[in-house]
């Protein structure tokens, strides 16, 4: 039986109140990250910020239920940024001292943009290329298709990717300056985060990760492996527009059209869509005008982050997550907080109850800042 989403998945932060930003709440992780926790010791614990250590717990989980050896795996997992907090400590240990010696020695791996990667690689230890692509809010979707070209070409046979992003004052406040987020449901928290709603404000920030383990076909057979989805295909591309973070739909259906193409499937074979919808006036609308475009009929599509917040580098991978489980169960998840809906959307409208239906194609839409998209496309049986 389906239930809609229950209970209350942001949290008013604490940072968030002391530093008097507008948007008070966020998703927060509160599983535990530390050393004991994910059995690192202190050589290695000292490289792994937050991020690298939520990245750490998912990979482990997605390696377990893989069930097969990854030391010669691709790693190929992003994040937004390296570790802010290190950044932090940084500028503050040389404000209060002036002396580059008072630094600690092992920050570098921590700041650089590919520490996640970098720590996954060594607790892992994987052999194989290993890479952070970070493509704003499309990250994590780059990061799987990437890994897939690696297996797809024959560079290896198997590959961990995925995004994560995990919680940071700078973050907080840039977006929060910009009133990219909803700053007016403080009060509301179960419904701050409404993908399509009439009165949708901006998106919730929330941490979290997403990893996969990707294989060719022929090593999961041989190995009578699990095989819980196909990554049938996908399409990139740029706006173009000259505008930072304005969306732009033509860039979205230019996605969308080439994920087609490469999957080799017709547009009336989609069953469903896992939308961006990060629950902004602009985005959202445009998104489902692409989707309209590219697939010439009325699909079932929804957006999950009304359970989640908007993961940024990680919602690419997670949404792939979501998207997979619903192919495999035959299921929808509604747009959570959708009512009342957009007067726009009215003779379009996304999901907004569950729904059971039998699913065998869908796509998941990302897109992000600087007009970076991505569709993936993801089957539930292997072709061949």
């Amino acid at each position: 039986m389906l239930k809609s989403g229950a209970g209350v998945p942001f949290i008013a932060w604490p940072v968030a109140i002391e530093h008097q930003a507008r948007c008070q709440l966020i998703g927060q992780y509160r599983g535990d990250l530390d050393d004991q926790a994910l059995a690192l010791d202190k050589r290695t614990s000292r490289f792994c910020g937050r991020a690298s250590r939520l990245a750490l717990k998912a990979a482990r989980a997605a390696v377990a239920m893989a069930g097969r050896d990854v030391s010669e795996a691709a790693l190929v997992v992003g994040s937004g940024t390296g570790d802010v907090d290190t950044h932090r400590e940084i500028h503050a240990r040389l404000d209060k001292s002036h002396d580059t010696k008072k630094v600690g020695p092992t920050v570098i791996p921590k700041i650089m943009a590919s520490t996640v990667s970098a720590n996954l690689v060594n607790v892992l230890a994987t052999r194989g290329p290993s890479v952070s692509a970070t493509a704003a809010c499309a990250g994590g979707a780059y990061n799987l298709l990437i890994a897939a070209q690696l297996v797809e070409h024959g560079f290896v046979d198997v590959a961990v990717a995925g995004g994560v992003e995990s919680a940071d004052i700078h973050f907080h406040a840039g977006f929060d300056a910009m009133r990219a987020y909803n700053g007016s449901s403080n009060h509301e928290p179960e419904r701050a985060s409404r993908p399509y709603a009439a009165d949708r404000a901006g998106f919730i920030f929330a941490e979290g990760a997403g990893i996969v383990v990707l294989e060719t076909l022929a090593a999961a057979r041989a190995r009578g492996a699990t095989i819980l989805g196909s990554l049938r295909g996908y399409g990139m591309s740029s706006d173009g527009q000259g505008e930072m973070v304005a969306p732009d739909e033509d860039g979205a259906y230019r996605a969308i059209r080439q994920a087609l193409a490469h999957a080799e499937v017709d547009a009336a074979r989609i069953d469903y869509v896992n939308t961006h919808g990060t629950s902004t006036p602009l985005g959202d609308v445009g998104e489902v005008r692409a989707i309209k475009k590219a697939l010439g009929r009325h699909v079932r599509y929804s957006s999950t982050k009304g359970y989640t917040g908007h993961t940024i580098t990680a919602a690419g991978a997670i949404e792939a997550v979501f998207t997979l489980m619903m192919l495999r169960g035959g299921w929808v998840a509604p747009s959570r907080g959708a009512a009342p809906l957009d007067p726009e959307l009215v003779d379009y409208p996304p999901v907004i109850e569950p729904m059971v239906a039998p699913l065998a194609l869908a796509a998941s839409n990302s897109f992000g800042f600087g007009g970076t998209n991505a569709t993936l496309i993801f089957a539930k049986e292997p072709r061949g």
